[in-house]
């Protein structure tokens, strides 16, 4: 079985490429020539070059592979534009390619985002079968990518896989919030007590056994599944367990939403400035205004037998412990 990885050297892709080596499958990576293999070092892949945006580049990277994951795409951008040019526009150049080069292609995966469905309600986790409102930039372009692979599902044997927020070893996401605790600070978003918001979580290394199966097994083709931890939590309860897990006391720091709209729209600004995209912005702080961001994940435990393993105090312990191995905390 060999299987192309597009943003490979990311967080997640890198740690895919891993499972899938676990898993005896042959492993490409498509790179650009300035492209970091920092992540790579733990997994065993052969490589071409290659860029979405540029589709007459694309050729060596689908011909002769079975399953393409397509996992890159970017979180941050400056202009709206920006995110739909590699989020939705680069997948439709790789769809091309693989209907031009691979058209017996076995399984194309696409790894979308909670973020194309939209918020969800305090009270309710988000179904796959809940229609999608998405209310940020990103989000958005995320579902536009999902609706032109699931366009396809006729001639093409796609999935779409969405995580909601994921963190493990490697993840700089979700960095800022360990050293906060590291350093004994609780960071709170908003000031109601008692947190009325809820989340979901994933552990990178029950995300990739989540897509790798998506992408090897039979079932799947044409649907879109949740790939979540168990459970859900408050914002307050998801830091007291990762200060838990770390085995840190903590004071609370509680951060208004009016201060944090002001520091998204500094950090606008100065994204602007510099044509460099900040990970905090207006649009992230449409995210953080939302009452919840939660998913469930029975589909995906029924039909690709999906089993999250990591609950969220041990998986921070083992997130935190490589963050101090790797010099990061």
């Amino acid at each position: 079985m060999k299987a192309l990885v597009t943003g490979a050297t990311g967080f997640v892709g890198s740690t895919l490429c891993e499972e899938l080596n676990r898993r005896g499958v042959e492993v490409r990576v498509m790179l650009r020539s300035t492209s970091s293999r920092a992540n790579l070092t733990n997994a065993t892949f052969t490589e071409v070059e290659g860029d979405l945006r540029s589709p007459e580049k694309l050729k060596k990277a689908v011909e002769g592979v079975d399953v393409i994951f397509h996992v890159a795409g970017v979180v941050t951008a400056l202009t709206r534009d920006d995110f739909f040019v590699s989020n939705e526009r680069g997948t439709v150049n790789l769809l091309d390619a693989v209907e031009a080069y691979n058209p017996k292609l076995k399984k194309f995966v696409y790894v979308s985002s909670l973020a194309a469905a939209g918020p969800s309600t305090p009270e309710r986790p988000n179904l796959e079968s809940d229609a999608c409102a998405p209310i940020s930039d990103y989000g958005a372009s995320k579902l536009a990518g999902e609706i032109a692979v699931l366009a396809r599902k006729e001639h093409l044997p796609v999935t779409v896989v969405r995580p909601p927020a994921v963190y493990g070893p490697r993840d700089r996401g979700v960095l800022t919030f360990f050293q906060f605790i590291n350093k004994g600070v609780l960071p709170l978003l908003g000031t109601e007590q008692p947190d009325p918001h809820r989340y979901s979580f994933v552990h990178v290394e029950d995300l990739v056994q989540g897509i790798a199966a998506a992408g090897l097994g039979e079932k799947g083709a044409g649907e879109v599944y949740y790939l979540t931890g168990d459970g859900t939590h408050s914002w307050e309860e998801a830091m007291g367990l990762m200060a838990e897990g770390m085995e840190k006391k903590t004071w609370k720091l509680r951060l208004p939403i009016p201060l944090l709209r002001v520091a998204a729209a500094v950090c606008t600004w100065i994204s602007k400035l510099t044509g460099k995209p900040l990970p905090f912005s207006n649009d992230k702080i449409k995210e953080i205004e939302a009452p919840a961001w939660t998913c469930a994940n029975d589909k995906a435990k029924r039909d690709l037998g999906f089993a999250p393993y990591w609950g969220l105090k041990a998986g921070a312990a083992q997130t935190a412990k490589w963050y101090k191995e790797n010099g990061w905390l």
